[in-house]
């Protein structure tokens, strides 16, 4: 059967399709079966403890020798110890309160991206044997930093500014011919100044001029009808 997968979610779908023994829902019970919602947190001795005394992350080396079945089984471990600590985290930080041993999620987390890198290992070499190509990348989304926030604003949400429907277009042409139709209404009013200013007063500095509107063509502008005076300085 082809290993091929996404994301962790169709990763653990395909373990658990292609490898599903008799009793199917055994391998989901990786810990004591509780009905309430204190699976969810920690252990209560836990509780107001400074620190928190934890094994090291899983290796690569460790996890390569396992099966599927097994590294299934150690994946919703992991997921499951994830959640828990980001909520105890997240409690402990709405409570404002140290989280004890906040290593423990960079554990967890290294164990879980080691435990991709050996799926795909084992599609890149299935795909090298049967197709001789190399195993697609999983995909990787990017998200915002749920800590950091101005993240939000930093980084603009791209589906939302690059969607290209009908209205969208629509609205960006508007806006484009309103920024038009405003810098022309500019330059010809600094032009009607610059020809006012010209018709008064024929032997002003015309580089000065040309600073102060640099919209407009100055030495073009003199030989216009509107730029004459009635004064000796009339240039036709």
């Amino acid at each position: 059967m082809q290993l091929t997968f996404n994301d962790s979610s169709s990763l653990i779908d395909f373990v658990f399709l292609s490898f599903r023994p008799a009793n199917s829902t055994s391998i989901h019970m990786t810990s004591f079966k509780s009905s309430n919602l204190m699976q969810f947190f920690d252990d209560p001795k836990n509780f107001g403890a400074s620190e928190v005394k934890s094994g090291r992350s899983w290796t690569v080396d460790e996890l390569r020798i396992k099966s599927n079945i097994d590294l299934q089984k150690l994946w919703f471990v992991l997921l499951k110890e994830r959640n828990m600590l980001l909520t105890m985290e997240y409690n402990c930080r709405e409570a404002c309160y140290l989280f004890p041993s906040p290593e423990r999620i960079d554990k967890i987390q290294d164990s879980m991206t080691r435990l991709e890198q050996v799926i795909h290992e084992r599609n890149d070499a299935y795909w090298q044997l049967e197709i001789g190509e190399e195993a697609p990348k999983p995909r990787a989304e990017k998200t915002f930093d749920p800590t950091d926030p101005l993240a939000a604003i930093r980084e603009p949400i791209e589906a939302v500014t690059q969607v290209k429907d009908r209205a969208t277009l629509k609205f960006q042409y508007l806006i484009k011919e309103k920024e038009r139709k405003l810098k022309l209404k500019q330059k010809r009013l600094h032009e009607r100044e610059a020809a006012m200013l010209l018709k008064y007063f024929p032997n002003m500095d015309k580089e000065a001029l040309q600073a102060k509107y640099p919209d407009v063509n100055v030495e073009k502008l003199k030989f216009v009808q509107r730029t004459r005076g009635s004064h000796e300085f009339n240039t036709a």
